[in-house]
């Protein structure tokens, strides 16, 4: 049986049967894209050409969707016999939807993990969670949908992937930390702050894993620079969790070098 996939974790990408194959232009891997970020629901053809095509639309703007939807199934199913239904990119009441296999999806895949990892953190397996969380974030070549940065429709998709991604790097680092790696959970959390300095768990976890290394005047540096951040970004203060963090770090206070590592949420 033919196995098509698609990756969206980085360029979009698709194979079948382990070969790579083409998506063409802009707009067949847009309609694409508008699919995979419908998961298993229908997508209503006007809605298609409205995410594809916004405010520049074609003479003929369901010809040239039918055009990128056979363009794609010859893609994607290039065995499919001629005038048998699609069963990748399958037709419904006024749209269209994207079948795949539950392996078939990078990002679903990386989802799986990312929970499979929380589970195992909070049953307190940090070398389950950990290599679940590597397995999850080899999964990434690049931003989501990197290709199609221009695409507005993309960005609720692409945020929930890159949350999602965060929290992915946070059970990293707290495995580390369990697992008495200190070094390395110390520069994940730094890169983590770094490439999400509004994410107020990431800095609460980098102050953690500072305090438990023995390094407690850095993590109440640390938790200065978050307050900061977010007082000079979003002209807020920290929530209540960071601030009891801060209060905790600045007296000392004994009992946080001891408290478990996973300080992190099972993801949703």
């Amino acid at each position: 049986m033919t196995q098509t996939t698609v990756q969206v974790l980085g360029p979009m990408a698709a194979s079948v049967d382990g070969t790579p194959v083409r998506l063409g232009g802009p707009r067949p891997r847009a309609v694409l894209a508008a699919l995979v970020a419908a998961g298993d629901a229908v997508v209503p053809e006007q809605h298609l050409i409205d995410s594809v095509w916004e405010e520049r639309l074609p003479a003929n703007p369901r010809h040239a969707l039918h055009t990128c939807v056979t363009d794609l199934r010859r893609a994607l199913e290039p065995g499919r016999p001629a005038g048998h239904p699609s069963s990748v990119l399958c037709h419904g009441p006024g749209g269209y939807r994207l079948r795949l296999g539950p392996d078939a999806l990078d990002a679903r895949r990386f989802a799986a993990l990312v929970e499979r990892a929380g589970t195992a953190a909070h049953a307190r397996r940090p070398a389950e969670a950990l290599a679940a969380a590597d397995r999850a974030l080899a999964l990434w070549r690049g931003p989501a949908f990197s290709d199609l940065a221009h695409l507005a429709f993309l960005d609720p998709e692409r945020w929930r992937l890159a949350e999602l991604r965060c929290t992915a790097r946070e059970i990293r680092a707290a495995a580390l930390l369990a697992l008495d790696a200190h070094h390395l959970a110390v520069t994940e959390c730094a890169l983590l702050t770094t490439e999400a300095p509004l994410r107020e768990s990431g800095w609460a976890l980098r102050a953690r894993t500072l305090y438990r290394s023995g390094r407690q005047a850095e993590a109440a540096a640390v938790l200065h620079t978050a307050r900061r951040t977010l007082r000079d970004e979003l002209g807020v203060h920290p929530g209540p969790e960071l601030a009891h963090l801060t209060r905790r770090v600045l007296v000392h206070d004994p009992t946080l070098a001891a408290e478990p590592a996973w300080a992190v949420k099972q993801p949703a």
